[in-house]
């Protein structure tokens, strides 16, 4: 069974990266008020969401294509804060 890929240069913020890999977002309250932290969940949601309803979904992709420090908006939540982005992929669903 072969995979298509929709999108092999997909890098996200540290705050996706956590949703995406492991489906959590407790890390959030730890570093946000309670309302900024539900905003930040209410986007990352929304990226996730619109991947989803394109027919495809974001797999951790390969850690050695990471960029350490990024002026880049995140590509799942849009976030515009700079700082390290984590590459993904899209795979078609």
């Amino acid at each position: 069974m072969s995979v298509d890929v929709i999108d092999d240069e997909f890098f996200v913020c540290s705050d996706c990266i956590t949703m995406i890999a492991g489906g959590d977002s407790s890390q959030l309250d730890l570093h946000y008020k309670p309302d900024e932290a539900e905003r930040r969940r209410k986007d990352i949601f929304a990226g996730l969401r619109r991947m989803a309803d394109g027919g495809g979904y974001i797999c951790v992709g390969d850690s050695e294509r990471d960029i350490e420090f990024s002026t880049r908006d995140c590509d799942c939540c849009g976030s515009d804060l700079h700082g390290s982005r984590c590459h993904c992929v899209v795979l078609a669903g």
